[in-house]
């Protein structure tokens, strides 16, 4: 009698917790299955960062609505969104999430407005120095298609976590207009993200995963065409969803300015302390690319090449310990630009030797090859060159995605 008590009590308690655990929604983790019909993969991610010390991410939000276009790597057949309050001080309560297919501008496909939800409820808050998933919900995801997704906060947000530069508009309206199909009621714009950090999809194909590019602006597209999704590693998920196999989606991590080994606050957490949070944090990474070091070169002439291999060291053995493949980006030219010198050239051309030939990355691409003057290989060749001397322009980042072998993936 006792023993069926004691099955009773434990059975109770595990109906118990399977309700509060269904309460609260699919939390997540980057092995989630969808109640059957497969992994949840990364679809889109933007790395987000500190507000600024005044403008918009300072003074946050208050009774307005923000419109956010974003542009999914992988098809799928449901979605779930993440939001991140990662570098809030005080909790965030997001009123409400709608997401709907992207028409032009703020406008969106109105029979495709869908409401989100998390845990059930349309209202969300979300602690300090966290993120939170929503739901899943049934929304037909195409690689092909803009996804409008819109966030309408009632009370005063305080200073808000953020991804700027983002090469992509976002619309701003005051009261409550998640549902507004024309954006007539978006007035102002930004060319930035807030909070919202991820896209999952379940896939409806065969995806391996997510292949996540650590990097800093030219990762992030600086200087690509706005709203044109000319970024490398768009056009890398272009080539991988244009095979019949092998699929992978990508996941920019790009963040301007950003550096590896010491970066300021307005331009991020450095590339290492970034890993846990923008890469090893995504759902279903499997590889990552790693293209960063320049900003360290060209901002620190007291790094010499052993300093910047050794932070590079550092990554590897990290991704390694995740159990993950890490390839190497070479470091494009930047002669011409306003920080060159002849010893930080040296210290570039020394760092991609080690890149190339070390053997400690699982593969490398040659973007500095790709890209370079063969008349003055510390140049970009013009066609490829923004005109800072810095960045390439949309035709130097199709090249670079172009310079990624594939079948490395394999």
């Amino acid at each position: 009698m006792l023993r069926l008590q004691y099955f009773v009590l434990a059975s109770g308690i595990i109906i118990l917790l399977s309700v509060c655990m269904a309460a609260y929604g699919d939390i997540g983790s980057t092995n989630d299955k969808g109640q059957g019909e497969g992994n949840w993969v990364g679809a889109w991610t933007a790395s987000m960062q500190a507000p600024f010390e005044d403008g918009v991410s300072e003074k946050g939000f208050e009774n307005q609505t923000i419109r956010f276009i974003i542009h999914p790597h992988t098809d799928g057949k449901k979605m779930r969104i993440r939001l991140s309050n990662t570098f809030g001080s005080e909790p965030l309560t997001i009123d409400k999430v709608n997401v709907a297919v992207s028409k032009k501008g703020a406008g969106i496909v109105p029979d495709t407005n869908r409401s989100v939800t998390f845990g059930g409820d349309q209202k969300v808050t979300v602690p300090s120095g966290e993120k939170v998933f929503s739901d899943p919900i049934s929304f037909k995801v195409k690689n092909a298609k803009n996804i409008a997704v819109s966030l309408y906060v009632r009370d005063k947000t305080g200073p808000a976590t953020w991804h700027p530069r983002s090469m992509q508009t976002a619309y701003i309206s005051s009261g409550d207009h998640v549902s507004n199909p024309d954006g007539s009621a978006f007035k102002t714009k930004e060319n930035a993200w807030f909070w919202l950090d991820g896209v999952d999809v379940i896939p409806d194909s065969s995806v391996k995963g997510s292949l996540v590019v650590l990097g800093s602006s030219i990762a992030n597209g600086n200087h690509s065409e706005q709203n044109a999704n000319h970024r490398w590693p768009d056009f890398l998920a272009k080539r991988f969803n244009q095979g019949t196999d092998n699929k992978m989606s990508v996941l920019n991590a790009g963040v301007s300015a950003n550096h590896l080994i010491k970066s300021l606050p307005d331009k991020g957490e450095n590339a290492l302390t970034r890993l846990e949070q923008d890469v090893f944090g995504q759902t279903g990474v499997e590889a990552i690319i790693l293209h960063q070091g320049l900003n360290d070169i060209r901002h620190h002439p007291e790094y010499d090449s052993e300093k910047i291999i050794g932070r590079m060291k550092e990554i590897i053995e990290a991704s390694h310990d995740q159990g993950l493949k890490i390839y190497g980006g070479t470091l494009t030219p930047f002669k011409g630009s306003g920080k060159y010198t002849p010893e930080k050239e040296k210290t570039r051309q020394e760092v991609n030797h080690w890149i190339r030939t070390s053997g400690e990355f699982d593969g490398v691409i040659d973007f500095d090859k790709a890209l370079r003057d063969p008349e003055d290989s510390e140049r970009y060749l013009p066609k490829y060159d923004a005109g800072d001397h810095l960045h390439p322009n949309d035709a130097g980042y199709k090249v670079m995605a172009e310079t990624v072998d594939l079948s490395m993936f394999k």
